[in-house]
């Protein structure tokens, strides 16, 4: 079995250069090579954004991936929340999506020095044309959607998507997130979403699906983080194989959607 650990909101506005240091040495000394989601725009000095953009490079050097978390990380960048009525806030269009997307691509490539193969948008808010520029924009895949609504939920939830492992839409490889376990948790309480993030993993290897886990490594403590990371990677480190997302077999019984 194939399983990714992916990492939101990575940006000088919500993660401390410092603490972004920190997490890529853990993931390092834990052996666990992940990708990381990052929201290349940023209104912050230039000195800030030169030792971001050193982190970002040290996290390349190390095996891990960069790839795109929309552009200044808005509400409604890429789709809405319902039930807002669509007059009020119309769906972004084609056009807006594309040009959005391209100048992210263009800031992460100047930041970084790579051009990323993958996107997530904000909040997972998306629709077709999302899929259409990100095609016309030579991305690789998607991994916006996610099994589970709502998306943060632990303790109450449904199941939204029927794929647990990546599929095609378009040209476009969509690879589903399984959980987003971390989002609401206190530092203390790391115990209960490590039991739900065991038990969806043993559910999809079960089903020969990929697990792909998303942290928002901001929302707690770097600790705690720590702490949750390795009891997880322990309990499982027998059983699957962790990849960044670019390397999961993206054609791999792919189906067609």
């Amino acid at each position: 079995m194939i399983s990714s650990i992916t990492f939101d909101d990575i940006s000088p506005t919500y993660l401390s250069v410092s603490k972004l240091k920190g997490l890529v040495d853990f993931l390092n000394d834990l052996g666990v090579r992940c990708t990381f989601f990052v929201v290349p725009v940023q209104n912050c000095s230039p000195c800030l954004r030169s030792e971001f953009a050193a982190c970002l490079r040290f996290a390349l050097s190390h095996g891990h991936e960069l790839s795109l978390h929309g552009y200044e990380h808005i509400k409604n960048e890429f789709g809405y929340f319902y039930p807002i009525p669509l007059p009020v806030i119309p769906i972004p269009s084609f056009e807006k999506q594309k040009e959005r997307i391209a100048s992210a691509k263009k800031a992460l490539t100047q930041l970084a020095g790579v051009e990323p193969l993958g996107f997530r948008s904000p909040f997972y808010l998306y629709n077709n044309a999302t899929y259409e520029a990100l095609s016309v924009l030579n991305f690789k895949y998607d991994s916006s959607k996610t099994i589970f609504k709502p998306t943060h939920g632990i303790r109450w939830r449904i199941r939204w998507v029927r794929n647990l492992g990546p599929y095609k839409v378009r040209d476009i490889v969509e690879i589903p997130v399984s959980g987003d376990y971390l989002y609401n948790v206190k530092n203390e309480d790391i115990l209960t979403p490590i039991k739900r993030a065991l038990s969806d993993f043993a559910w999809i290897q079960s089903q020969n699906g990929v697990f792909v886990m998303n942290i928002h490594p901001h929302k707690l403590s770097s600790t705690s983080l720590q702490r949750f990371l390795h009891i997880f990677v322990s309990n499982i480190l027998d059983k699957t194989e962790f990849v960044k997302l670019m390397d999961v077999d993206l054609l791999k019984d792919c189906d067609s959607s």
